[in-house]
């Protein structure tokens, strides 16, 4: 198959083909979404070259891990430290200073003055489900409640919660029972209520059917799990009011709010988490992916009660608290303050949001641009309608991997640009990467892009 792909490009790929043949080969189709056959051989800033020594400006920044940009010099100067002196041995016994300075700093940057403590792993997955565990000790309660379209991860727990996966296929998994409800999209919605034109009305609308699907449960939920702005649903922002009123929700019923910034935090929005541009204080928080700099780590705070409500030893992992990779974090969390970075999010997010919106006017298949900081969705649809067109947008992704652009799609129909580079991109690459989007537009349009690649694009 992938020997076929050399006709439908010119781009030099010998290497990169043979390694996904490889891959191919020894690792099941279920650990990826693939697009485009790019084997990455080096990554540096904003900047990545594959196995053929192809460059790109990197627009996806490793599914939002790389906000510092890649290699960054004093997140690989800690971790390097950090390995000469040990590389982990097991908190789940005895004790390490990383881990203990890494929760000092994390109960100190995130929403809320109570008493905090927190626990690690490895992936927001585990993260997630550190966060089910302690809801359900605190309260009593097994029952969870999540959104539709979301995503939290591919545990048992995570994926439990998570939305946007078909039903089918978890249910060949036989995972947990979880009530989903709808979240309140401005775009689309199944209330029929243009929800940037009337904000309040969505936000009123799903917050009544929300109680409404509270009322009807057997058990209360133990906990209600949401992203501020749904990740891979395609940068999903709901009303403002919406989460002040899901929160008043969650306390009139004694429910506890988890507010998941694995794929939003670190200032990836505009703050340092999304929960803060509505004015919500959380009682658990999960953060992962950009946390480590590139070094796996997660991190699930709360209030203290809550999470010293779990049982003994049910939070171990034999690496919880990885030596290096919470040296790592410690380093990334300062990069992430001493250059202002959540600042920078929020200006390069409104200059690119212009450009795009800018483009609505000349490409009607632009049906939807929204973001917030550098969490940025490309809504592409047939002209004249809100029907997602989801060929299109991955014949625009091939286009600009070609062009020398690591772009890719998400969202619920698979068919938003998921604009996410790094925070730190100079504003040169930037420019560049949003002209060879705008220019694969074009050539999409004009039909150079082969309804062929498809098969070559799994995708979202």
């Amino acid at each position: 198959m992938w020997e076929t792909l050399k006709r439908y490009t010119h781009k030099k790929l010998e290497r990169n083909l043979e390694i996904v043949d490889e891959e191919t080969k020894y690792i099941p189709k279920a650990c990826a979404l693939k697009y485009y056959p790019l084997v990455i051989k080096e990554a540096n800033g904003s900047i990545v070259k594959d196995a053929d020594d192809n460059e790109y400006i990197d627009f996806l920044s490793s599914a939002a891990v790389y906000n510092i940009g890649h290699k960054h010099p004093k997140v690989v100067k800690a971790a390097k430290a950090q390995i000469d002196n040990v590389i982990n041995y097991t908190m789940a016994y005895f004790y390490e200073t990383q881990p203990i300075e890494l929760a000092k700093k994390i109960t100190a940057i995130t929403p809320g003055k109570f008493p905090k403590k927190v626990t690690f792993g490895f992936s927001g997955s585990d993260g997630v489900d550190s966060a089910i565990k302690a809801s359900r000790a605190f309260t009593g309660r097994q029952t969870i409640m999540a959104f539709e379209h979301s995503y939290h991860g591919m545990t048992y727990g995570a994926l439990s919660a998570t939305g946007i996966v078909d039903p089918k296929a978890k249910s060949i998994l036989g995972v947990m029972d979880v009530k989903f409800v709808e979240f309140p999209d401005p775009y689309r919605n199944s209330f029929e209520i243009d929800g940037y034109e009337h904000p309040e009305k969505l936000s009123n609308k799903a917050l009544n059917a929300i109680d409404a699907a509270i009322t009807n449960l057997k058990e209360k939920p133990a906990c209600i799990i949401i992203e501020p702005v749904q990740g891979d649903a395609g940068a999903v922002i709901p009303p403002k009011m919406f989460l002040k009123g899901l929160r008043e929700l969650a306390d009139n019923y004694n429910i506890l709010l988890v507010d998941e910034e694995v794929q939003t935090g670190m200032g990836r929005t505009g703050e340092l988490w999304a929960i803060e541009h509505f004015g919500v204080e959380p009682d658990l928080l999960v953060t992962a992916k950009a946390l480590g700099g590139g070094f796996p780590i997660s991190a699930t705070v709360g209030r203290a009660e809550i999470m010293d409500s779990v049982p003994q030893p049910l939070f171990v992992f034999t690496h919880i608290g990885h030596a290096v990779n919470a040296s790592a974090a410690i380093a990334a969390i300062e990069v992430v303050q001493e250059e202002k970075l959540s600042e920078r999010a929020t200006q390069i997010g409104k200059h690119t949001i212009k450009k795009f919106q800018e483009m609505c006017s000349k490409y009607p298949i632009i049906g939807d641009v929204r973001g917030l900081g550098l969490l940025i969705g490309i809504d592409i649809v047939k002209p004249g309608t809100k029907e997602p067109d989801k060929n299109t947008a991955q014949k625009i992704c091939w286009r600009a991997w070609e062009h020398g652009l690591i772009l890719i799609t998400f969202g619920k129909h698979g068919n938003v640009l998921r604009i996410a580079p790094p925070l730190n991109i100079s504003n040169e690459q930037l420019d560049a990467g949003i002209t060879i989007i705008e220019e694969s537009i074009q050539d999409v349009l004009a039909g150079k892009v082969s309804d062929d690649v498809l098969k070559f694009l799994r995708g979202w």
